[in-house]
C-alpha cells in the first residue's frame, strides 16, 4: 500500500504491531525469531526463495505466530518472506508483521545501511538494542544520547516503528518489581517522544543448561496488568526445546505479567548450527502450534499412544514427504544432532 507520508506509514505500521503484540485475551502473544542463512551454493540460491514462502506461509498459517522477528543477510530475504505475508491480507489467517533484527554475530549483515530499502521490503519494525547491546544495571545506564536513540528517530522518519530491546543481567531481572517497570516505560517514552510500541527484555543468564535444570530459575521482573495494556512488554525466551522446558518457561513468563515472549534462535535444536529452513518451518509451526493449543503446555512431540494423529505424526509425514522430494538433500548433512529422521522429530523432546 502507498502512503503519502512517512508518518502515515508509521501510523500504520504502529496499528499493525499493536494489534498483533497485545493481548486482550491475557494470552502470552509468541513471535519466534527467524534465522535466514545465506546460500552457499547456486543451488541453494536457486531453493531459498520458494523455501522462504513455504516458511512464511507456515509461520502464520500452521503456527500463528503473533510477530515474525526476521534476521537475514539480503534484502531479497525480507522482500520474499514480507511479499507472501502481503499477499495473504484479506485472508485467515492474515499477515504476520515483520521486525527486522540486525544479525550481531555478522556485523556485514547489517542491512540498516539503506533504512530506506529496509522500509521497502515491507517490515513493519526494526528491533534496537539499548546501548548497542551493553548490560544495564540501572535505569540510569539507559543514555539519551546514544546511537540507539538516534536509530530510533531514523526509523521512524522511514515510516517504521522502533522496538527498543533491554539487556540485563540476571540479578539485576531478579530485582525488579513493578514500579521499575514503570520507571523504565516512562523513561523510553520520555527519551523516544512517544509510548514505544513494544518493548523487549532480554535476560543475560549465569548458568549453563544443565545447571538450570536442576536450579530454581532467578525471578523475573514483574510487569503491571496496566502497564502491559499500555506498551506490549516481551520476554526474550533463550530456553532450548525438549522434555517441557519451552512450555514451563512461557508459563514463567506468562505468570510474571508479561504481554508475550519472543522466542529466540537459541530454542531451535541443535543451536548454534543454522539448520534448513524446512526444518526450522517445521519446528516454528510445530513449536508455536502447541505452546498455543489449550490441550497441553509441555511442548511434547511424542504422544503416549502411537495410534493418535498427532503433532509428530504430522510431522514425520510432512518430513517424509520433503526427504522425498530431494529438497532437503541429504538428511545425515543437513540435519542438527538429535534429529530422528525416521521417527520425524527431535529425540530431545
Amino acid at each position: 500500500m502507498s502512503l503519502s507520508s512517512p508518518s502515515e506509514a508509521a501510523q500504520l505500521t504502529r496499528a499493525r504491531l499493536q494489534q498483533a503484540m497485545s493481548s486482550p485475551s491475557g494470552k502470552l502473544t509468541l513471535s519466534p525469531e527467524i534465522f535466514i542463512p545465506e546460500p552457499s551454493n547456486p543451488t541453494a540460491i536457486l531453493l531459498q526463495g520458494p523455501a522462504i514462502t513455504q516458511l512464511s506461509s507456515n509461520i502464520r498459517a500452521k503456527a500463528k505466530a503473533n510477530v515474525a522477528f526476521l534476521v537475514a543477510s539480503s534484502l531479497g530475504s525480507y522482500r520474499n518472506f514480507c511479499k507472501e505475508q502481503e499477499e495473504a491480507r484479506g485472508n485467515f489467517p492474515g499477515p504476520v508483521p515483520v521486525v527486522y533484527c540486525a544479525d550481531d554475530e555478522d556485523s556485514d549483515a547489517n542491512l540498516l545501511d539503506d533504512i530506506t530499502e529496509v522500509a521497502e521490503a515491507g517490515v513493519s519494525g526494526v528491533l534496537i538494542s539499548i546501548n548497542e547491546g551493553s548490560e544495564i544495571s540501572s535505569l540510569d545506564d539507559i543514555s539519551g544520547d546514544g546511537e540507539w536513540l538516534k536509530m530510533c528517530n531514523t526509523v521512524l522518519e522511514n515510516g517504521l516503528q522502533p522496538i527498543p530491546e533491554i539487556v540485563v543481567s540476571e540479578s539485576t531481572a531478579a530485582t525488579w518489581k513493578e514500579e521499575n517497570m514503570e520507571s523504565l516505560v516512562e523513561k523510553l517514552s520520555e527519551l523516544m517522544g512517544e509510548d514505544p510500541v513494544s518493548i523487549l527484555i532480554s535476560i543475560n543468564t549465569s548458568t549453563s543448561e544443565e545447571e538450570s535444570e536442576t536450579e530454581e530459575p532467578s525471578p523475573l521482573p514483574v510487569v503491571p496488568k496496566a502497564l502491559g495494556k499500555r506498551v506490549p512488554i516481551l520476554a526474550s525466551v533463550r530456553t532450548g526445546a525438549g522434555g517441557g522446558r519451552l512450555g514451563q518457561e512461557t508459563a514463567r513468563v506468562k505468570a510474571s505479567g508479561f504481554t508475550g515472549a519472543v522466542l529466540r534462535r537459541e530454542c531451535v535444536p541443535g543451536f548454534p548450527s543454522n539448520p534448513s529452513l524446512d526444518f526450522s518451518s517445521d519446528f516454528w509451526s510445530a513449536c508455536i502450534g502447541d505452546l498455543k493449543s489449550t490441550r497441553s503446555k509441555t511442548f511434547n512431540f511424542r504422544s503416549k499412544n502411537n495410534m493418535e494423529t498427532n503433532i509428530a505424526t504430522k510431522w514425520a509425514n510432512l518430513q517424509s514427504d520433503v526427504m522425498d522430494s530431494g529438497a532437503l538433500g541429504d538428511m545425515a548433512d543437513s540435519a542438527p544432532p538429535g534429529f530422528d529422521a525416521d521417527a520425524g522429530d527431535y529425540q530431545g523432546f
